[in-house]
């Protein structure tokens, strides 16, 4: 049974759109359309607010701390808290423009390292279905009891395709804003006309800016220096496995590949990558348990550069995000290679807690972009909806299959179309 079965199966009722819709002279409808317009017009000014208030971002990662006291004017403290704030936020633009500080001003297409992403061609369909809505005659769906027992029963399916809570819940809330106040008419029907605002909010949650890991990694290449990509994640997702598969595919372009085993922790994971290199055919560069990931990412890196090798991937130790002393590893890691790309591994399996791992992982550890895997399994890929939502940084590859090929790029519109069908 598809996702929007039972949804499907409860809108076609006969009795449904005399229960959610009314005639257009109704003072019903009327409520509900200026509450439609009440709604669109308080989210166009929120959008503006967090425009205005959200410029820049701080990392939490220590290579990128801003002492802020130490820039602070005396004069600041003689304005209001308001007035205050903004002269602050001002003041941290100008020095970001002109000083190339620690603070970065946010781009989604930009890497941790300040790299630029080529944006992906494919873009985000959008189904755009404006020309079929009227502005007269018709009725108009309002708000009530029955919507509101739909929208449960949606919100259910919704999370049982492991869809996260905070993702499913303005999920829900949009839409109910959404479709309080449409005109429908014989054209357009109640049910399509559902439907497709569904599809429409649920494409929302892909909003993430994504780019193309292939031409990107292309434009990264240079006879200078090899690029640098670092794997990251908790325990057990995968990550291990990726890093071959992703080694698979740029050796397949035509790329040559070293590999780091900066999993020092677990003599297992060394002699696993090293097996792995053994298969791909390049080289593995490791320690003894226990080494210094940091250095051993290091010496990959100088080795591939005194080679003339084009990139090193760096297979970092599985550690849960709330393990500071392991954490600040990887903060080293990340501050002695400066790497090109940084790419969080998450498992399609583990639904709402890859959702929570990636955005608690990524308060610590910015990533670029994620890896989803696992997900030639029964998982129902609602996972991947959610992290771009929570974290605003896309899933570029996904894993179908247990053989090194079996890496794609991530295409939103087939997931979508996996969950809905």
């Amino acid at each position: 049974m598809g996702l929007f079965d039972r949804f499907k199966k409860r809108v076609k009722q006969p009795s449904i759109e005399e229960e959610i819709t009314v005639d257009e002279n109704s003072a019903e409808a009327a409520a509900a359309i200026a509450e439609r317009q009440n709604n669109f017009l308080k989210i166009n000014n929120d959008s503006i607010d967090i425009e205005e208030n959200q410029i820049t971002f701080e990392t939490q990662d220590e290579w990128d701390n801003l002492d802020n006291e130490s820039n602070q004017s005396p004069f600041l403290y003689n304005k209001s808290s308001k007035e205050r704030k903004r002269l602050e936020r001002e003041k941290k633009i100008k020095e970001t423009v002109n000083s190339n500080s620690g603070q970065k001003i946010y781009n989604p297409m930009r890497t941790t390292t300040g790299r630029e992403l080529i944006k992906l061609d494919r873009p985000i369909f959008k189904l755009d279905f404006s020309h079929n809505l009227v502005q007269r005659g018709g009725r108009v769906i309002k708000g009530g009891p029955v919507l509101e027992e739909i929208l449960e029963e949606l919100e259910e399916d919704l999370l049982s395709a492991d869809i996260g809570h905070n993702s499913v819940s303005e999920l829900i809330n949009l839409l109910r804003i959404q479709l309080i106040g449409i005109r429908i008419n014989k054209k357009l029907g109640l049910e399509e006309i559902i439907e497709k605002v569904v599809k429409n909010s649920l494409l929302s949650l892909l909003e993430a800016g994504y780019w193309d890991f292939d031409k990107t990694i292309q434009s990264f290449v240079s006879n200078k220096t090899p690029v640098v990509i670092m794997i990251v994640g908790v325990n057990g997702t995968g990550k291990t496995t990726t890093t071959a598969k992703i080694t698979h595919r740029l050796t397949n372009i035509g790329y040559s590949v070293v590999l780091a085993a900066a999993d020092t922790f677990r003599a297992g994971a060394i002699d696993q990558l090293s097996l792995h290199a053994e298969n791909l055919g390049v080289r593995c560069i490791q320690s003894q348990r226990g080494g210094d990931a940091a250095a051993v990412s290091r010496d990959a890196i100088e080795s591939a550069k005194a080679k003339g090798e084009d990139i090193v991937i760096i297979d970092t130790a599985g550690r849960m995000q709330n393990k500071t002393n392991l954490m600040n590893e990887l903060q080293k890691i990340h501050r002695v290679t400066e790497p090109h790309l940084v790419l969080f591994v998450a498992d399609a399996l583990a639904g709402n807690d890859a959702v929570m791992q990636a955005s608690e992982f990524q308060k610590i550890l910015s990533f670029d972009g994620a890896v989803l895997s696992k997900l030639d399994t029964d998982a129902r890929g609602g996972a991947a909806l959610s992290i771009a939502h929570a974290t605003g940084r896309p899933i570029v590859l996904a894993g179908v299959g247990q053989e090194y090929g079996d890496l794609e790029l991530f295409n939103p519109k087939w997931l979508l179309e996996s969950i809905l069908n």
